[in-house]
């Protein structure tokens, strides 16, 4: 009896054990409505050299070196996935605008595009695997070419993201790669971003992540040229009923190197983020 009584024990605590880990893949489901709200903040620290005429003439405006520069901006967004079809296939729509948006140079506010707050949808599907592929995009006045350069760049994105294909326990790290060319006229740019994720707790149906990143970005367009390099951490909370992220908060610490008219840029960039998730 009392050996029974071990072996049910032992076996309780191997199903609890094992039930602390969970299976990490972010993915779409059928019938859900997904709302998101974004803020974001970027705090600038930049040094001009190399073209004395447009330095002269910043200064001649009031804009010294070293110049600082603050962009805050909050966009918002929602998700509808329709009903699934026998193949699992069920139809999305992403509708998306910027709320607010303010650039301030030293102590001069920028002007804004009067369309700032236009929304853009992007209508697609989602297959049982749950992730989105853009179909067509609407709003904006968006050319032909335009709207198919960004959905070759979104599914390209979504082909490249790999989740572990084990369940994750406390402790737990995975990394994801994300290398991708970014569709830009008469130039070319590329941007690799890693993001190690490391299962710090589970409780209350969630799971808590340590996030570290490296951000690697480079753009070559028509006289111009830039590199923005650094690292950052971050945090997120995942629902596992959901499958998909409630918060995710980033901080990023960037350095900043180009040249614009034979202007020289080095600088630092500092970003916040704040991304959050309501599922319904």
């Amino acid at each position: 009896m009392k050996k029974l009584i071990c072996l049910f024990l032992i076996a309780l605590a191997a199903n609890v054990q094992a039930q602390k880990g969970i299976i990490f893949k972010m993915k779409y489901q059928p019938n859900h409505n997904y709302t998101m709200a974004t803020g974001m903040t970027m705090n600038f620290d930049v040094n001009l050299s190399g073209n004395e005429d447009i330095i002269e003439k910043l200064k001649a405006q009031g804009l010294t070196q070293p110049m600082k520069a603050n962009m805050t901006m909050s966009l918002s967004g929602n998700t509808k996935t329709g009903q699934a079809a026998a193949d699992n296939v069920f139809p999305m729509s992403v509708t998306y605008k910027f709320d607010q948006m303010s650039v301030k140079i030293g102590d001069k506010d920028l002007p804004m595009p009067p369309k700032l707050n236009t929304s853009t949808t992007i209508y697609g599907h989602a297959g049982k695997e749950g992730r989105f592929k853009a179909d067509s995009i609407s709003g904006n006045g968006m050319k032909d070419t335009s709207e198919k350069k960004i959905t070759q760049m979104m599914n390209a994105i979504q082909n490249k993201i790999k989740f572990p294909e084990k369940p994750l326990h406390v402790g737990d790290t995975f990394t994801q790669e994300m290398p991708i060319s970014i569709p830009i006229t008469q130039g070319e740019g590329n941007t690799n971003i890693s993001a190690t994720y490391k299962l710090v707790s589970i409780e209350n149906g969630l799971a808590n992540f340590d996030v570290v990143q490296n951000a690697n970005i480079q753009l070559n367009v028509k006289g111009v040229t830039l590199k923005i390099t650094g690292a950052g951490t971050g945090k997120l909370v995942y629902s596992i009923k959901n499958s998909f992220p409630l918060d995710y908060k980033t901080n990023l610490n960037l350095a900043v190197d180009g040249n614009i008219s034979n202007t020289i840029i080095k600088g630092t960039v500092i970003m916040d983020g704040d991304y959050k998730y309501t599922i319904e």
